[in-house]
């Protein structure tokens, strides 16, 4: 193949790559991104929030995790304590890393999401019950992959952040070759003290990859 023809060649796969692109329509992809986020059976993740508060910024949270059906596994540290919980079969296996044991607690739910710990359960600091406009802000390339970054301010269908928060301002990072979100951001305003912002970021890998998960050995210690 001649040099002509690869040059041609790169330049159609250049001009076919930007139509694809301007083509996209956010509120399209982004209800796309949703159902195929909904029907995802297991990832990693890594979660980061925080409060700032007349701009001196405070970590409420920074762990990585990971989940496989209705189990889930997160590492890290909470309000400045090392955590490491599991949570399988309605089950809690928290690290005591102060009695350096594992402690067993029994739960009556089902489902790790109606723990209200959103650090278990990422997604649901992102369920969105009515947008009125998504904006397409451009592409941005995370972890390798070109993504389709969206703006939107809706509101919410989290109970715990409708409590105590206001003005939504989210920020979605989605693989608009597959239908995935790759990153997620919201902001939000104290309800009382206007003053107080909260800020959650979420980055998602290995989704719909082989993950599995299984509960500590309560008898070691670390």
């Amino acid at each position: 193949m001649t040099v002509i023809a690869v040059t041609g060649l790169l330049s159609a796969e250049k001009i076919h790559d930007y139509y694809i692109k301007s083509q996209l329509d956010p509120q399209v992809e982004l209800d796309r991104a949703y159902k195929k986020m909904a029907a995802v059976t297991s990832y990693k993740y890594s979660l980061l929030s925080t409060f700032t508060v007349e701009q001196r910024k405070e970590v409420i949270s920074e762990v990585v995790g990971e989940k496989q059906d209705g189990n889930t596994h997160i590492k890290g540290e909470m309000v400045n304590t090392p955590v490491d919980i599991y949570y399988i079969d309605r089950t809690i296996y928290n690290y005591d890393s102060f009695a350096r044991k594992w402690l067993v607690i029994p739960s009556s739910t089902s489902n790790s999401e109606e723990l209200l710990i959103s650090e278990l359960n990422p997604l649901s600091n992102f369920r969105l019950k009515q947008v009125s406009t998504v904006e397409k802000l451009g592409f941005e390339v995370i972890d390798g992959t070109e993504c389709l970054l969206v703006k939107c301010k809706p509101s919410v269908e989290n109970q715990l952040l409708e409590t105590m928060w206001k003005d939504f301002e989210y920020r979605i990072w989605i693989d608009f070759r597959k239908g995935l979100i790759k990153q997620a951001q919201l902001n939000a305003v104290n309800k009382k003290m206007t003053t107080t912002r909260l800020n959650v970021r979420v980055m998602f890998s290995d989704l719909n990859g082989k993950i599995k998960i299984k509960a500590p050995d309560t008898t070691v210690k670390n």
